[in-house]
């Protein structure tokens, strides 16, 4: 009977335990997951301001900004907003997809600039709610790059570098266009990441960019704008030009070196054939932002490079 309750105790103990570890354990999968609600801190009203102080809340949004002079201005920007180098030196409000609100209060903003998704909408209505400007933007097509630049501009009192900066890259599409109407248009395959294959298709900017070149793009019309692909449609686009952009620049030389071996199982088509497989630089080619002008540059001369990439 002893033992008997001796056993009964050391349950009953053991389930304590038990279950208390098991609460701990999904708190802190909650905390890690973002789940657990934190304190809310205490929105304080802006006071008068003699200049602004700009958070950016996106990488091209971030290189416009900059490209309009307002480094000084500028207090925030997100996780991967490189360029320019002055970008990396300025506070971190987060990534675009997990801001971190605290640190964007702790700034004092008077204005921010965001892209239209709603996982903004949390960050605009905190924002509003202590008196900070908060502009909006939709940049999908290069005709909406331009209209953002010139309602930055606007805003904050840039208009003439805003105008000529729209207007460098108008002049730069029509001279493009100009020097590659004449000539047979290259197929090219824009591919967006290897494992699984996934392209870019026509209702993209990349094919904007693709056609400002001089290109076409070798994939047809899809059901979304960067379909996955498998082998057999690759082979059927029979591409001339195959570019593929490179994101982490830490990655460069490696996703270079790899690129033979894995597009060795398109032999057939002539962009393997002819050597003319191009790994760029993700950070011009990829965001529709004011180097525009030089990311066309640089697609121009993968599509029209008379040598083979060795």
């Amino acid at each position: 009977m002893k033992n008997f309750k001796f056993q009964i105790s050391n349950l009953r103990f053991l389930t304590v335990v038990v279950v208390g570890w098991t609460v701990s354990t999904l708190l802190l999968a909650m905390m890690i997951c973002g789940c657990a609600k934190k304190s809310e801190p205490v929105d304080v009203p802006q006071g008068e301001n003699t200049t602004m102080r700009i958070i950016s809340m996106a990488p091209n949004l971030t290189e416009i900004l900059f490209a309009l002079g307002l480094d000084e201005e500028i207090v925030g920007v997100t996780k991967f907003s490189t360029y320019p180098p002055e970008a990396k030196q300025k506070t971190s409000v987060g990534t675009f997809w997990q801001p971190d609100i605290e640190a964007m209060l702790a700034l004092r903003p008077t204005f921010m600039v965001n892209l239209w998704f709603d996982q903004q909408a949390a960050v605009v209505s905190r924002m509003e709610r202590i008196g900070c400007e908060v502009l909006t933007l939709r940049i999908e097509t290069v005709e909406q790059l331009h209209e953002a630049i010139l309602k930055i501009g606007q805003a904050v009192g840039k208009e003439p570098a805003a105008e000529a900066m729209v207007q460098r890259l108008k002049n730069k599409q029509a001279e493009m266009a100009a020097q590659y109407a004449d000539l047979p248009k290259p197929k090219v395959l824009w591919v967006i990441q290897r494992y699984p294959l996934r392209l870019a298709g026509r209702d993209t900017f990349i094919n904007e960019l693709i056609e400002m070149a001089g290109g076409v793009n070798a994939i047809g019309p899809t059901l979304t704008q960067y379909p996955p692909v498998n082998s057999e449609e690759v082979i059927g686009c029979m591409p001339d030009v195959i570019i593929e952009p490179v994101m982490d620049p830490e990655q460069f030389d490696e996703q270079q070196s790899s690129a033979a071996e894995f597009y060795q199982r398109y032999a057939i088509v002539p962009a393997v054939q002819n050597g003319r497989v191009h790994i760029v630089d993700g950070d011009v080619v990829s965001r529709l932002g004011p180097r525009l002008d030089e990311a066309a540059e640089l697609i121009a001369g993968c599509l029209w490079k008379e040598e083979p990439n060795p």
